[in-house]
């Protein structure tokens, strides 16, 4: 039943739009499709009516759904490179991981394919930026943290990290760089708040690094992040510029002390085994000496056990032999040269006058 006699109703109530306010009639639906077929029939050469216009029409528009099904197909290739690899997600729901190549997966909005660089090592600076002309500008708000000295130390340093888990990286966290800056600037500031300022600036670098890696590290596995932390490397520490000045006096004081310990210590170090070893030299030549005489005493007595017993065997043999000994052994130290008057005539009159000493008796 056409509009305009339904029970009396209002044509204006007409939904083909009957806005001339006259009385006019819907368009026919028939009509409306046999006017689209001949005009796509005369762009793809079926001209205009003709028995085989609703065929052909049939046949194009299959054609043109078929081509746009290749193209939306092979619109589902991608690349992933050799550093990367691919997280598939099917309306929103993560379904797998894809390696490096030429992969395949269903055409958006069906699949989603986000690509991560999973074996790269990413560089985050803290503290600092530098940029590709080699500008390096200070971050201080990042850098200036309190020690527990309660000093003030301006810290720069590097953290490098690599992705772990692409699940856990895209559905845990909302942004990986944010993320790792946040736990990097909180690890360190907790370890340098517990840490003197002596012991940053000096000995105690190396220690300090490795508590930091560590500290991220806990930090980003309990928010499940998926990022592994390679190194974390300081690069400049030094007290704040204002006081720059008077921390390197004390710094060069600082060396100063040490070097005057070293020295010290090296002379102690050369001087205590010299000492040592004198004192157990003379140790040993006191026992030595001591032996010695131990054993000189023990012959001496030997011999006066050997004279004695001679003694009682032949007296006066005894006596003499001990006299001519004795003599002999004194004469032997003399430096006079007695000669005989009754052969003094006969004896040559040169004498090594030069090695005798005191003087020649003749008697």
């Amino acid at each position: 039943m056409p509009w305009s006699n339904q029970n009396g109703h209002n044509q204006n109530n007409n939904p083909w739009g009957n806005r001339g306010g006259g009385n006019q009639t819907p368009p026919d639906l028939d009509e409306v499709v046999r006017r689209l077929q001949e005009r796509f029939g005369a762009i793809f050469g079926g001209g205009k009516g003709g028995n085989n216009g609703p065929e052909l029409s049939k046949n194009m528009i299959f054609g043109l759904v078929a081509v746009a099904l290749l193209i939306w197909g092979v619109s589902g290739f991608y690349k992933v490179a050799a550093d990367e690899e691919a997280v598939v997600l099917r309306f929103g729901k993560f379904i797998g991981t894809k390696g490096p190549g030429l992969n395949w997966a269903v055409p958006y909005p069906v699949d989603t394919v986000v690509t991560m660089p999973v074996t790269r090592v990413q560089r985050l600076e803290i503290g600092f930026r530098q940029f590709g002309d080699g500008v390096i500008r200070k971050r201080t708000n990042e850098s200036l943290m309190l020690t527990k000295d309660e000093n003030i130390v301006d810290i720069s340093f590097i953290v490098q990290y690599k992705i772990k888990s692409v699940e856990n990286l895209l559905f845990n966290i909302d942004h990986a760089t944010k993320t790792v800056r946040d736990a990097a600037e909180s690890a360190i500031r907790e370890v340098i708040g517990r840490t003197m300022i002596d012991d940053v600036l000096t000995t105690k670098k190396a220690e300090v690094e490795v508590e930091v890696q560590d500290l991220i590290q806990s930090i980003l596995d309990s928010y499940q992040a998926g990022i592994s932390i390679s190194t974390v490397k300081l690069q400049d520490v030094q007290p704040p510029e204002r006081v720059i000045k008077e921390f390197k006096d004390v710094a060069s004081a600082r060396e100063d002390k040490e070097r005057a310990k070293n020295e010290a210590q090296a002379y102690a170090n050369q001087i205590i085994p010299n000492a040592r070893g004198e004192a157990k030299k003379m140790v040993l030549d006191a026992e030595a000496y001591a032996k010695q005489v131990e054993e000189r005493a023990k012959g001496e007595a030997a011999r006066f056990e050997s004279v004695l017993a001679a003694y009682k065997t032949a007296p006066e043999v005894t006596r003499k032999r001990l006299y001519m000994d004795t003599m002999e052994q004194v004469l032997s130290k003399a430096d006079k040269v007695i000669i005989d008057q009754s052969i003094a005539g006969s004896v040559l009159p040169y004498l090594p006058l030069n090695k005798l000493g005191n003087k020649v008796e003749v008697k």
